[in-house]
């Protein structure tokens, strides 16, 4: 493995990564997210026949029928659920016109977290950071450091201010970065910069500083699972090899193999089974209440949601339909 792929990479790159996390991206680069100005015409409902869906599209409606749920509403309710990786590649755009006019119709777009405010993020590495006289040496074993140190050489020093998980991070931000996976592409942006151009509401379902608690709060145990397992996936050349299924997934808008990525990758080691019952499981229901509530609203709903909401036994989809919703995904 060249040293190269290690050249550490600036603070607010690394933030791309907390995907594993559902973090999203910072705001990274100054090029106009909305490079498709048909994104931002209004009025126009999704249309019903089949198109060619780039990503995971879900149609959701409220019930009509007493019957079936508490919670009715006079007139047909619907709201738009696009499952999103925290990759991407220039070549992802321009986005399916059906995805597009989903967009446009809404009037509210409801994301995980608004990770485009420049003071939250840079709280947000100062949590994973650090404190002076204080460094990553001494929170790892020795063989996860001897390890860290035999791939990076002279660059270790610059690592030693972070914390496991936000050095994993930047590897991989970095790996990706090498395979043309631009952290300026990243869909989760691409919307929050759309819907703040377009002046839609802009609802959050959790907090940034919330997750990085989460990320911040891993035992030295946990932190040094998820390094040690990352390094091992630049040594034996899985990095490359999950990025671009993850992305064949999603483009082919396969949800069944995206989750069982999803799964796998949490599954790992104690670090990631721990972030994803922070981040996922234990977030998953008080998400699905709050959009059936602002869909209660009437509001038109266009929500954007990290795929990894999507996967496992306490997903956001099933937790949805548990509640008395419609969803059915448009292919």
């Amino acid at each position: 493995m060249s040293h190269q792929i290690f050249r550490f990479v600036p603070s607010k790159l690394v933030l791309s990564l907390l995907a594993v996390c559902s973090l999203g991206i910072s705001q990274l680069a100054n090029a106009d997210p909305l490079q498709n100005k048909d994104i931002a015409k209004q009025g126009k409902p999704v249309s019903g026949k089949a198109q060619k869906v780039t990503g995971l599209l879900y149609e959701i409606r409220l019930p009509q029928d007493p019957q079936k749920s508490s919670k009715t509403t006079s007139k047909p309710v619907v709201a738009y659920l696009y499952g999103t990786i925290h990759i991407a590649k220039a070549n992802f755009y321009p986005l399916s016109t059906v995805v597009r006019k989903a967009y446009a119709q809404a009037d509210t777009v409801v994301i995980e977290a608004d990770t485009s405010d420049e003071a939250s993020n840079r709280s947000v590495i100062s949590k994973l950071s650090y404190a002076a006289g204080d460094k990553l040496q001494n929170h790892l074993t020795p063989a996860t450091w001897s390890t860290l140190t035999s791939m990076t050489a002279e660059s270790i020093e610059q690592f030693q201010f972070y914390k496991p998980v936000l050095v994993a991070m930047g590897l991989t931000v970095s790996a990706g970065m090498q395979l043309g996976y631009d952290p300026a592409h990243v869909l989760d942006r691409h919307f929050i910069l759309a819907a703040k151009k377009d002046k839609k509401n802009l609802v959050e379902l959790e907090s940034v500083q919330y997750q990085a608690d989460v990320l911040a709060n891993l035992s030295d145990e946990e932190g040094d699972a998820v390094l040690a397992n990352t390094l091992n996936s630049f040594k034996n050349g899985e990095i490359s090899k999950e990025f671009n299924r993850m992305s064949d997934a999603w483009r082919t808008g396969d949800a069944e193999r995206l989750a069982q990525i999803f799964v796998d990758a949490s599954n790992r080691d104690i670090g990631s089974k721990k972030m994803t019952q922070k981040l996922m499981d234990e977030r998953n229901p008080g998400m699905a209440t709050k959009i059936q509530d602002l869909m209660l609203t009437g509001k038109k709903l266009f929500i954007v949601m990290g795929s990894g909401h999507l996967a496992g036994e306490n997903n956001l989809i099933a937790l949805l339909k548990q509640q008395g919703l419609q969803i059915q995904q448009i292919r």
